[in-house]
């Protein structure tokens, strides 16, 4: 009988250790799935800005490297120490500027022999991230908080921004008009005689 009963003690130690065990992972499934979105920590910009003929007439090409931080998770309202996870990657991305041509007006005054040009304010036409770009630098994973690709991607709208203001800060928008009125005055001087006309935008 002592034999038995040992055994049973035993078992139902057993027992109270799995179920303690079960309630442990699956509080820690929940904390996972309940977990706060990851940190952005922003980033560093490297532009360089070269000449297209396009409607688009001038890209900004440019390199985002940024640090996205998980916090410890939280278990019934306690902070799990160690369970924080760190990732370092970076993605490039390229923004076009360029004038609306549609909107462009020429006016030929032939008594002075001057071609009058207005054109539109130079703008952003498109800014796109290349996510086949992605490179991780360095990465600190904990099982119980692994990163996912919508948490790397979480902050890239803010990025796009700070790339677009970084863009218009390095000139972009004032190399885009340049552009536009260099093709333009090309394209009109093929129909008059540069010799005896002039050019003038406004």
């Amino acid at each position: 009988m002592k034999k038995s009963g040992m055994f049973f003690s035993g078992f139902m130690v057993l027992i109270v250790i799995a179920a303690i065990a079960s309630a442990f992972f699956i509080g820690f499934k929940i904390a996972r799935d309940k977990q706060e979105p990851a940190i952005i920590a922003i980033m560093n910009i490297e532009g360089t800005i070269k000449d297209i003929g396009e409607l688009a007439t001038a890209e900004y090409g440019y390199t985002i490297a940024q640090t996205t931080d998980k916090p410890n998770m939280k278990v019934v309202g306690f902070e799990i120490p160690f369970t924080s996870s760190k990732v370092i990657y970076s993605y490039e991305g390229l923004i076009k500027a360029g004038i609306d041509f549609n909107k462009i007006e020429v006016t030929v005054n032939e008594a002075n022999k001057t071609i009058f040009i207005e054109l539109p304010d130079a703008e952003i036409l498109s800014s796109e991230v290349d996510f086949d770009s992605l490179i991780v630098y360095d990465a600190k994973y904990n099982p119980f908080n692994v990163f996912t690709f919508s948490d790397m991607n979480l902050g890239l709208t803010a990025l796009k921004e700070k790339a677009e203001e970084s863009a218009i800060t390095n000139g972009l928008l004032i190399r885009a008009a340049d552009n536009a009125q260099s093709i333009l005055k090309t394209t009109v001087m093929s129909f008059y005689d540069p010799g005896e006309y002039k050019i003038e935008f406004y």
